[in-house]
């Protein structure tokens, strides 16, 4: 059984590497700092390219080497007042920190037509899949803070701190179990393209390419 995630653990979250499948872009809101760094790889085949993200791509525990990854820490900053004998929260933020590692080719303007385009497409989905990662962390900052904001007073401000970090560690697991999700339904969409698309090749393809 693995241990279930802190929130001072650093998550991280990965694009798979197969067939690209752009989904729409989304947003991230003011709480949310990103920095990007990339990875370079070469190549000028299919095969080529594919050794060398498995040999360059930011590692990932239970994963491995992958496309892209995103690592992601959410940030509590509370504030506590004193009011009509007990304490409450004044201020909730939860401040999202993220660093996104995506690819690089070294030489993309030299590889040839087909390539290009399909490490083009592969660039895109990769920063579209990180970008919903983000999104997803950004929606569950914004209800911690909303449900933080919202819990009644406390006798005191330790019980008033307990009960804040009971509210942010549920809501930090589900966030956790939604990330983990998002990449389990991705995986599974691929591979219904992936089967889809090899099924519409002929047979004598298929043989030929064997």
């Amino acid at each position: 059984m693995k241990n279930k995630p802190r929130h001072s653990q650093l998550l991280k979250y990965t694009a798979i590497s197969s067939v690209m499948f752009l989904a729409a872009c989304t947003s991230v809101g003011e709480r949310t700092l990103v920095s990007v760094g990339y990875y370079t790889v070469s190549g000028d085949t299919f095969s080529e390219v594919d050794k060398q993200i498995k040999i360059h791509g930011p590692e990932v525990t239970g994963v491995g080497k992958a496309l892209a990854s995103t690592d992601l820490r959410m940030l509590p900053s509370i504030k506590y007042k004193l009011a009509n004998g007990g304490c409450k929260v004044s201020k909730a933020r939860i401040n999202v920190k993220a660093r996104v590692t995506l690819p690089r080719h070294s030489n993309v303007n030299q590889l040839k037509s087909e390539l290009a385009q399909a490490w083009n497409s592969l660039e895109e989905y990769a920063r579209v899949h990180e970008a919903v990662h983000l999104a997803i962390a950004d929606r569950y900052a914004i209800a911690m803070e909303k449900a933080i904001s919202a819990l009644p007073s406390a006798d005191n401000c330790v019980n008033m701190r307990e009960d804040v970090q009971a509210v942010f560690s549920d809501l930090f697991e589900k966030h956790h179990a939604d990330q983990l999700q998002f990449d389990a339904d991705e995986k599974e969409r691929i591979r219904g393209l992936v089967k889809k698309r090899t099924a519409s090749i002929p047979r004598e393809s298929v043989t030929e390419t064997q």
